[in-house]
């Protein structure tokens, strides 16, 4: 399958619920592919691709079908992209052209081979023919949309004619292509003979556009809700796919809240062969500061890696971490390999984020090997506290070690109220952006409900690197 979707009310719309359940499919699904059809220009679409709440695209189709780049490195795609080039005069010709038209207002947005205006639709109604006659007298196209959207685009050139040339180029299957779009912009797709869905609460000039066209499916739930609802109709995808099953559901008897730190609230020694628990020798004043939040009875839950090695004995995911003072405080325990631990911790937060943090961004040495180890340990702990957590419950996240939980956790249980706490200092934004991987942290920390500093020059930091 492959999901050729608009963004702006389509799916980047929709309640939180249907948002989270199409993204995952979409995600984790080997079996779709994702094309961007959108009126923005690439650069305003570039920010969605370091979210990683949202699924990365295989191919993006900007400019209203005038750029056509690839997914994943951002590169034209031709032979298709010089094709439409070679037809478009030019921004400055094109606007001087419409200048005399002083009821159009120019689109103050990154705009490639196309020249975008808004406009009054009672003004527009005697201008629309001189309009149209000065466009087509520089061989271009002019699209009108929502009532208040005018593109002139190279000729020939809209969403669905530049959706329909990349299906030959890459030789897709059209009938396993669904396209999906909520305004008059969208209506190419349709008509150029794809299977589509109009969701819901979609321009009501679009619904009476598509109410002839058989292969048009009009969705009830706006946003990623009808773009689900209509997989389900045109039967895209087997009833018994596994990928469309839910994620993960709350445990009945689950923690109200959750801490999430890379250290359990004890250590962990072995005494004649038996893995024991004694209090913490180092001077750590954050696990007490975090164990006084339990005193009261609250039930919870505390997630950390614990060593996964066959010498210890079975590993045990659940220990009790004082039954006379928290009894109802639960140590879930994050099996790592002690390599895993070295690489995670003791190497890469070291030796990579410690010393960007603390300003000495000059030491830090990143290694892209390191990264895939810490996201595979960052999202075993978004797997563990989701597991753990009761329906709707707080979720305390803390430090560095831990930046990309947010993200996964979102995705796993969006009912989570979600919090992190940056314990070490946060650097300003000419320090942080040394990092390569600066825009998929600062992505999933911006998962969370509320993030933490301790004092308000590191929150300025922060503000100034998102």
């Amino acid at each position: 399958m492959i999901l050729a979707t608009d963004l702006d009310g389509t799916f980047l719309a929709g309640d939180a619920a249907a948002r989270h359940r199409l993204y995952r499919l979409v995600d984790q699904h080997p079996g779709i592919a994702l094309i961007f059809i959108t009126g923005r220009g690439l650069e305003a679409v570039m920010p969605l691709l370091s979210d990683p709440a949202i699924p990365r695209p295989d191919y993006v189709v900007c400019d209203v079908g005038a750029t056509v780049v690839d997914g994943h490195t951002l590169q034209p795609l031709q032979p298709l992209q010089s094709m439409i080039d070679a037809h478009w005069p030019g921004e400055q010709v094109v606007a001087a052209a419409m200048r005399p038209f002083t009821a159009l207002q120019r689109q103050d947005v990154p705009q490639e081979r196309r020249c975008s205006y808004f406009c009054d639709p009672d003004t527009l109604a005697p201008l629309r023919s001189q309009i149209q006659a000065a466009a087509q007298a520089l061989g271009c196209d002019v699209l009108y949309s929502a009532d208040r959207y005018l593109d002139i685009l190279p000729p020939d050139t809209d969403k669905g004619r530049t959706l329909a040339a990349l299906a030959r180029l890459l030789e897709l299957p059209r009938d396993r292509i669904l396209v999906a779009g909520d305004t008059l912009n969208d209506l190419s797709m349709y008509t150029s003979g794809f299977r589509g869905v109009c969701v819901g609460d979609s321009e009501p000039a679009l619904t009476a556009a598509t109410a002839e066209l058989k292969h048009t499916f009009h969705a009830q739930a706006p946003g990623c809700g009808g773009i689900l609802e209509a997989i389900e109709h045109f039967g895209l995808l087997a009833d018994d796919d596994p990928y469309l099953r839910p994620p993960a559901q709350a445990r009945a008897d689950g923690a109200d809240l959750v801490m999430v730190y890379h250290r359990l609230p004890f250590d962990e020694v072995m005494e004649d062969g038996v893995l024991v628990q004694r209090p913490p020798r180092s001077p750590n004043g954050i696990i007490p500061s975090l164990l006084s939040f339990f005193e009261g009875g609250q039930k919870g839950s505390w997630v950390a890696w614990g060593i996964d090695d066959p010498k210890r004995g079975p590993f045990q995911t659940h220990l009790a971490v004082d039954a006379e003072r928290y009894p109802t405080l639960t140590a879930a325990r994050v099996p790592l390999s002690k390599q895993d631990v070295d690489i995670f911790y003791k190497r890469f937060s070291k030796e990579a984020f410690w010393p960007m943090l603390h300003v000495f961004w000059e030491r830090a040495k990143f290694r892209e090997e390191d990264w895939q180890v810490f996201l595979k340990v960052n999202r075993r702990f978004a797997e563990a506290t989701a597991a753990q957590a009761a329906h709707g419950a707080t979720v305390w996240i803390h430090d560095y070690n831990l930046w990309m939980v947010p993200a996964t956790l979102r995705e796993l249980r969006p009912d989570l109220k979600i919090a992190f706490f940056h314990h070490t200092y946060f650097p300003s934004a000419d320090v942080f952006n040394v990092v390569p991987w600066r825009r998929e942290i600062i992505g999933s920390l911006l998962s969370c409900d509320y993030i933490g500093f301790h004092i308000p020059r590191q929150v300025e930091n922060f503000v100034d690197v998102v």
